[in-house]
């Protein structure tokens, strides 16, 4: 049987490997398109290259936070480390690991698309880097939740006696884990669009932005669910009964959410993606296609909001 001193050690590898392959594989395609802006047009080398780094440092801001949760569970008390801790680990390198992974590459589009915008927009800069900085804060957030949860759960870790009590908090971890792929990637899809929408059309910059912000919000919400669903999780108490039964409830709760919020959020990144596009092409037409991209965008959500619920009736059936 695998001790619980080694798994320890697995989850600190596994923790920091998963984010390095994120944030190499971002920073090698935002480097890259950067690069290839600059040949389409060295007038703008200057802004491509400013916006590069502050691009870079975003996507470097994933990995970052995965070590400092390395450091602290490699650093942490070693010798009181058992099977609830070990599993509680696990869940914590998944969790911040796959997620770190996830927006690095979902940011590195929206830093390859606004050098892509400033070779066409030169002297369109700043507002094309401002609109990078908002797309690449918004995909920022998955990782900044699951940062979050990895805090929670460390300083929880004196309250882990057994391997259900931490199967509770590998669950919590399990949410984030899965939650942050879907707003991840549909944020990545749309950044790609929006960042390269300003480069096309300048003159619908005033609709463009706002949009954006809109659309970015309504592409994280499930990312919000699974974030609620989580902080439950950590929060409820362990009642007496059949650990094995609370467990699979716990466990089917996280995976509800989980995975209900992949579909809805890649969905509406790509709806979003379309409509933006729409509106560069057909500005006069905005007030047509914000309304219809959010109505498409409401009806998608609720397929989270479904899962949602069945979730949240599923941890009121361990409270009981």
């Amino acid at each position: 049987m695998i001790s619980p001193q080694a798994l320890h050690y697995f989850a600190i590898g596994l923790a920091i490997g998963l984010g390095a392959i994120g944030a190499g594989i971002g920073q090698g395609f935002a480097a890259f398109g950067s690069l290839n802006a600059v040949g389409i047009q060295s007038q703008g080398k200057d802004q491509i290259f400013r916006s590069m780094i502050v691009g870079l440092a975003f996507i470097e801001s994933g990995i970052i936070l995965t070590l400092v949760i390395t450091l602290m569970l490699l650093f942490g008390q070693t010798n009181k480390i058992n099977e609830g801790i070990a599993i509680a680990e696990i869940g914590i390198a998944l969790m911040i690991g796959l997620s770190s992974t996830v927006i690095s590459i979902a940011s590195s589009f929206a830093v390859r698309s606004c050098a892509n915008s400033i070779s066409r927009q030169p002297i369109f800069a700043n507002k094309i880097l401002t609109f990078m900085l908002v797309s690449q804060s918004l995909i920022e957030a998955s990782i900044i939740f699951c940062f979050v949860i990895s805090l929670l759960i460390v300083a929880n870790f004196n309250l882990i006696t057994d391997f259900h009590v931490g199967f509770k908090y590998f669950c919590a971890a399990l949410v984030m884990t899965l939650g942050s792929i879907g707003p991840g990637i549909g944020q990545g899809i749309f950044a790609n669009s929006s960042c390269a929408s300003i480069g096309m059309n300048r003159d619908a910059y005033p609709k463009l932005f706002p949009f954006s912000i809109i659309n970015g919000a309504v592409i994280e919400t499930p990312l919000i669910f699974s974030l609620l669903t989580s902080l439950l999780i950590i929060y409820l108490p362990i009642t007496s009964g059949d650990n094995f039964t609370n467990s699979i409830v716990l466990l089917m709760a996280a995976f509800t959410i989980g995975i209900g919020s992949i579909g809805p959020s890649i969905s509406n990144g790509f709806v979003g993606s379309k409509s933006i596009m729409q509106i560069v092409y057909n500005p006069e037409n905005y007030a047509a296609l914000f309304r219809s991209n959010i109505l498409a965008q409401a009806f998608i959500e609720s397929a989270a909001i479904y899962c949602l619920i069945v979730s949240l009736t599923l941890l009121t059936v361990f409270i009981k």
